[in-house]
């Protein structure tokens, strides 16, 4: 079988980026971070060339919020993994061929302490004249870190009326505050329903108004997947630039009963109302969807079944590598 060799770009923003990382390691093998290789891509960009003896693949995995394309990066790649892809934007010409959905991921660890402090010290040391934003870049090696390992996201039985939801405030993006007030609200009106959480308050101390619905409790991360994991049900919607945020594919991998408001971007392939998720954008739909998982049980299993089989397909760290070297 022939052997390939997987280069990285030196400069990528491993926080986001480990997720990636770890599929190619599953799927080919060792990857070797460098720049020499590559045109001088800004910090933060991840770009792969796999090479063998008779070929040399050029791939870009775009994770940013933003629906646009970066065309340098577009016109250097082969592929073009793009997490937040609108394809009314992006559906013409040859250049537009390259483009696919790979919907979203989120932030994991995939080194323990001794190869984190390896990979952060080597790598800085290498490529430190062209480390624009050096504290940024060692930041990084550190917030993969503290993330959990892919394999602490599986699915466990749930509570039958328990409803863990915690999240943040956005500045710019009042639609995404609205909906997830609106679901705190649902829940906390439900008396079927027994509530744990609210709004994370604002580190200004600027709460936007939400005020009333915020919870002084500082949750970790460990805790915080272990109460999502117990928690009847969850909600999601689209948060900054209305993104696919972490927490769709987060609760897609933990197999639970899913709540979402209408995506803006595409996906690698419908997610579907009453199958894999439901569907809701008013407090009427909201408070249906809640009081269906909650009193339902059928439907509950059935959800969270075909959800954690969704993120099996196509968003597990594997499922993207091998549709990205597919195309």
């Amino acid at each position: 079988m022939m052997k390939s060799k997987v280069y990285v770009y030196g400069l990528c923003n491993v926080f986001y980026d480990a997720y990636y990382i770890k599929g190619l390691n599953e799927v080919i093998g060792k990857v070797n971070f460098n720049i020499s290789k590559f045109p001088l891509f800004k910090q933060g960009t991840f770009a792969v060339i796999i090479e063998n003896t008779n070929s040399v693949k050029k791939i870009i995995i775009d994770s940013g919020d933003s629906n646009e394309i970066d065309l340098m990066n577009l016109q250097w790649c082969d592929v073009y993994g793009k997490i937040n892809y609108d394809k009314t934007v992006w559906q013409h010409g040859e250049m537009a061929k390259k483009i696919i959905s790979i919907g979203p991921g989120f932030g994991i660890k995939i080194w323990n302490l001794f190869k984190t402090l390896f990979y952060m010290g080597v790598n800085f040391y290498k490529f430190k004249t062209h480390i624009s934003n050096k504290r940024d870049f060692v930041a990084n090696y550190w917030r993969q870190y503290k993330r959990l390992y892919i394999s602490k996201y599986y699915p466990e039985v749930s509570s039958k009326n328990e409803v863990f939801f915690i999240s943040s405030i956005w500045r710019k993006e009042k639609d995404t505050n609205d909906y997830r007030a609106l679901f705190i609200e649902c829940c906390k009106e439900n008396r079927k329903v027994v509530f744990e959480g609210g709004f994370a308050s604002r580190t200004d101390g600027n709460n936007l108004g939400y005020d009333n619905l915020v919870t002084s409790a500082k949750i970790p991360l460990k805790v915080y997947v272990k109460k999502i994991k117990k928690s009847a049900i969850v909600f999601n919607t689209p948060a900054v630039l209305s993104c696919h945020g972490w927490k769709l594919a987060e609760f897609l991998a933990l197999g639970k009963a899913i709540i979402t408001t209408p995506h803006f971007n595409e996906l690698p392939a419908d997610l579907l109302n009453y199958e894999h998720l439901i569907y809701a954008n008013n407090k009427e739909t909201i408070q249906k969807a809640i009081d269906e998982l909650i009193t339902d049980e059928n439907l509950k299993k059935q959800i969270q079944i075909a959800g954690r089989e969704y993120f099996e397909e196509y968003l597990a760290p594997e499922a993207v590598i091998k549709k990205i070297l597919r195309h």
